[in-house]
């Protein structure tokens, strides 16, 4: 990979000043990762199977190329005439994960910070989407799963009748017509604080979708603060420091809140996540029960 960082440094004397410093950053599974002269960061796909998701990370720093609240993407290349491999070229960002320090906050500075965090969701948002059926591919992702997990027979037959109940709500309550550009995994790993200031990083799973799906992730960190935090900075996470967030993007994006039903998507939501975490994770009881009981919240009227 020293071959192909020294290629790109080349190829882009341009951006790059005569005498720099390359670091490599062991980050990421997908991707390698360097720092250069501590400006920069270039990224590499060296994963030819997350090619599809760079991609989109790329095209999510097109579409938002005016907007100085995430980094700023200075040059890609997904020709693979120079190196055979897709890479880009971006601001490195300051500062710390938001997890290292949210501990450390007062309640008057998480208010701010939250609303920070909704003044740069609010302008993601502004990339309208077109209307597809949102429930049909919830539905399709739900059915792969179901099929799966019936392999594995981790529910009873009456656990399953649960399930089935629940699917039966999904018409009912997923119907959609406001489609933007959503961020798709903003919890507190992907936010960088530095002197009172946040920007957020890590776009490839970046999608069109209802603005609620926002949500997804950040009201599950919400609940659930430690299964997004990395090893490092798990020991700092205490689920009272998190209790407020709801409230606080309430206040600073009701649209993001005043939503039809917000919480039975999100019971459905949380169906189709959890799912797919105990595919891979069959013997972990916390999950079936985090869907069952995701199944009788969304079945109770």
């Amino acid at each position: 990979m020293n071959e192909v960082i020294n290629n790109i440094i080349k190829s882009n004397k341009d951006i790059f000043e005569k005498n720099i410093k390359i670091e490599k950053i062991n980050i990421g599974f997908t991707n390698t990762i360097y720092s250069v002269d501590d400006k920069y960061i270039v990224k590499i796909c060296s994963d030819y199977k997350n090619e599809v998701n760079f991609k989109n990370e790329i095209d999510f720093y097109n579409k938002n190329k005016y907007n100085d609240l995430i980094p700023k993407l200075f040059y890609y290349d997904i020709s693979k005439n120079n190196i055979p491999y897709y890479y880009e070229i971006i601001e490195k960002i300051n500062g710390v994960s938001l997890y290292s320090v949210w501990h450390t906050f007062s309640e008057e500075q998480r208010e701010n910070i939250i609303h920070q965090l909704c003044n740069i969701m609010k302008s993601i948002h502004l990339n309208k989407g077109k209307k597809y059926n949102w429930c049909n591919s919830i539905k399709m992702k739900y059915n792969t799963l179901f099929k799966t997990i019936k392999t594995l027979n981790i529910f009873d037959s009456e656990e399953e009748n649960k399930l089935k109940e629940a699917y039966l709500k999904f018409d009912k309550y997923l119907e959609s017509n406001d489609f933007v550009l959503i961020h798709n995994d903003l919890h507190f790993d992907n936010i960088f604080y530095d002197m009172g200031k946040i920007k957020i990083i890590d776009f490839e799973r970046s999608m069109y979708a209802p603005r609620d799906f926002e949500l997804d992730i950040i009201y599950r960190m919400i609940r659930k603060p430690w299964k997004f935090a990395s090893e490092e900075t798990e020991k700092y996470v205490k689920k009272e420091d998190y209790s407020n967030i709801m409230k606080y993007i309430e206040k600073y994006y009701e649209e993001l809140i005043d939503i039809p039903n917000l919480y039975k998507r999100i019971n459905i939501y949380d169906i189709v996540y959890y799912m797919e975490q105990l595919i891979d994770y069959p013997h972990l009881k916390e999950l079936k029960d985090d869907i069952l009981r995701s199944c009788n919240d969304l079945i109770k009227e």
